[in-house]
């Protein structure tokens, strides 16, 4: 933070909180350099000069066998070995060059903090129902003072972090421009086991986990005095557009932003999903529909009957040729995860949203089809005629990239972030915030 009046406003902000000294997050660790699974051990990708590792001889193409005696066998055991360690701590690492094994003595350096032009940026924490102390970030238009309209992010299904001193995918670009240009203060939490929140390893957590995280988030905004609260808006990514409805439950909310998600159920949306990714492996028309009532089959004892997918091949080993993911559960999350979304009531949540709706889809958007994004129209202006707008997004992904055919989408071949994005989001926002009580 560089400007001293605003910083004191967000100190205050927090002082306001429920969170306490006992659980403040120490920093994550700035290895410098990246990881990926090999044969042997794990191979370094991408380090950077004048890194701590850099500086002790460390190049890309070494093979780390081993951080502190702990093989790093799979990508699993790469992440959790690299996420133990804080910035400060040291490590040894056991590395093969060139076919000669040595060790590595190294002072991890922390991550730096986020910096937005022309925001104050606070890094906060809190302790969820379950006990996890989980990481925040707080921006604010800097110079400005008393309550402000706020916008709070609600993540994907990734382990992936909110935040990052580096913008990664078009998420964090999206979410950046915003706090940049909108005027409004935002807000987002990082679920437990990503980023510098502890708790259990995010890919072993189940939705509940996520979901306290997600709510002590929007029960802190709404004690805050820092906060306008006839203006809060929440803005759901990917699964968090279908978690947005069913946490705005009983809160007092001026508006929800939806990309990226589910209305119906988790079965509903994975059935559309199938056939889809098929035809991009370049499957037959033929041969997607021989698949299709397999996966039916496969996703209602998946989903429905909570087995996991072992247990659903066990049953039924007809079924095996189709399935491309882990025993235990899909996309690094666990079974019991998939088994708690697919009992979300995300219909019946949307049928009680009672504020302005703001969906944006993309057009490529391989993922999530429109189907998706025009049910959640559906829903909302039968009640409440034209309270919900959907933004097209052309040649648009999942992740706000735009790219030239919906197979360079599919592949992530050429991809540039749509910076539109961040005009349809603040535009709105700007509405919202100068109409009576959000703009209901």
């Amino acid at each position: 933070m560089n400007d001293p009046l605003s910083g004191l406003v967000l100190a205050a902000l927090v002082l306001a909180s429920t969170r306490t000294e006992t659980d403040k997050l120490r920093r994550r660790a700035d290895w410098g350099f990246g990881l990926a699974p090999s044969e042997s051990g794990a191979v370094v990708r991408g380090l950077r000069s004048g890194t701590p590792a850099a500086n002790a001889g460390l190049a890309d193409g070494d093979h780390v066998l081993r951080i502190e005696g702990q093989a790093l066998a799979d990508a699993a055991a790469i992440a959790d070995a690299r996420r133990r360690y804080k910035g400060g701590d040291r490590v040894r690492l056991l590395v093969a060059h060139e076919g000669r094994e040595r060790t590595l003595d190294l002072m991890l350096a922390a991550l730096p903090e986020e910096r937005i032009p022309g925001c104050d940026v606070r890094y906060g924490s809190l302790r969820t129902r379950r006990g996890d102390v989980v990481r925040t970030v707080w921006t604010r238009p800097r110079g400005t003072q008393g309550p402000l309209p706020t916008l709070v992010f609600i993540p994907w299904l990734s382990c992936d972090s909110v935040e990052g001193a580096v913008p990664g995918d078009g998420w964090l670009q999206l979410l950046r421009g915003i706090a940049e240009k909108s005027g409004w203060a935002t807000y987002r939490v990082d679920k437990p086991g990503v980023g510098d929140s502890e708790g259990a390893d995010c890919g072993h957590n189940d939705l509940d986990a996520d979901v306290a995280a997600f709510e002590a988030a929007l029960d802190e905004v709404a004690t805050l005095s820092g906060v306008d609260h006839d203006r809060v808006v929440i803005f759901g990514g990917s699964i968090g557009a279908g978690l947005a409805p069913v946490l705005a439950r009983g809160r007092r909310v001026a508006g929800i932003v939806v990309s990226g998600g589910f209305s119906r159920t988790w079965l509903d949306h994975m059935l559309d999903l199938e056939p889809r990714r098929l035809a991009f492996e370049g499957e037959s028309r033929a041969e997607i529909d021989r698949a299709i009532p397999g996966y039916a089959d496969f996703y209602r004892l998946f989903l429905t009957e909570r087995l996991a997918p072992a247990q659903v091949l066990a049953r039924r080993p007809d079924l095996s040729r189709l399935w491309y993911d882990a025993p235990d559960g899909q996309y690094g999350r666990p079974a019991t995860y998939y088994h708690q979304v697919q009992a979300l009531d995300v219909e019946g949540a949307w049928r009680a949203v009672d504020a302005p709706v703001l969906v944006l889809h993309g057009e490529y958007d391989w993922i999530m089809s429109r189907t998706e994004a025009d049910h959640v129209l559906e829903i909302v202006n039968a009640r409440h005629p034209g309270r919900a707008t959907l933004v097209l997004m052309p040649g648009v992904d999942h992740n706000f990239a735009a790219y030239a055919t919906p197979e360079a989408a599919y592949r992530d071949e050429g991809g540039r972030f749509y910076a539109p994005a961040i005009g349809a989001v603040t535009d709105w926002l700007r509405a919202r915030a100068a109409s009576p009580a959000g703009g209901r």
